[in-house]
């Protein structure tokens, strides 16, 4: 019976291999090369005391993970540290490699699509991270959501009128990616209608046509897949 309740029974036995601290969580190795591992053998540590959560989903849910094909795995994606968790013998939390570019996750419940992408950032710098496709993964054009949470400190009270204000994480608005038929790298569409015209030169009059005449909104979800599905149709 292959249910994900039995994949973690293997989670802290040791394997005869060439590491002799290599493990099994759902019969991955953990430890050894990190480009090669699929689990971070690290646990993850969380400060409970902390108001809000660092999680979008905060109950672990199945998943399926493309380096693991055939079994089912207990996953939450931690957007504070922009890791998944893979839950393991005893409910500990170990991250998901994220070294390992070749791994797609898809939230069976959810209908989710993950997968490690590399971006730029908000000062320009190469980075790499989880993103959620929004569209279909084939097309030249795709469209992808990054979904952030951030940590705010605990603010002391400065005169005795304020009050202190504890510890939270909290959910920061997403942000929109996008990956151009010849390009490894994702960029952060521009919230601006001109801005995305101008991306496809090729088609620039009828893309813009196309936000003006369907009322387009940048900040919308749904109008930005509408926007994609369409500009895949050029």
């Amino acid at each position: 019976m292959k249910t994900s309740h039995i994949l973690f029974i293997a989670l802290l036995f040791p394997v005869i291999s060439a590491f002799p601290q290599q493990e099994l969580i759902g019969g991955q190795a953990i430890g050894g090369s990190r480009v090669n591992l699929l689990i971070d053998v690290t646990p993850v540590v969380l400060n409970e005391s902390v108001e809000g959560s660092p999680y979008i989903n905060e109950k672990y849910l199945p998943a399926t993970i493309s380096a693991s094909e055939g079994d089912v795995f207990y996953v939450r994606y931690n957007a504070l540290n922009d890791i998944f968790e893979v839950k393991g013998d005893k409910n500990k939390a170990y991250s998901l490699n994220r070294y390992r570019r070749d791994i797609v996750i898809e939230m069976l419940n959810l209908n989710k699509t993950y997968q490690v992408l590399g971006y730029y950032d908000d000062e320009k710098n190469e980075n790499f991270g989880y993103f959620l496709y929004l569209s279909n993964p084939n097309p030249k054009t795709i469209l992808f959501k990054k979904e952030k949470i951030t940590f705010i400190d605990e603010q002391k009270a400065s005169t005795g009128y304020d009050s202190s204000k504890p510890a939270k994480y909290k959910r920061l608005n997403d942000k929109f990616f996008i990956k151009l038929e010849d390009e490894k790298i994702l960029s952060e569409l521009p919230s601006n209608k001109k801005a995305i015209a101008k991306l496809f030169p090729n088609h620039q009059d009828k893309v813009l046509k196309f936000i003006k005449e369907n009322r387009i909104k940048t900040s919308k979800e749904d109008d930005l897949v509408q926007l994609i599905n369409y500009i895949n149709t050029l």
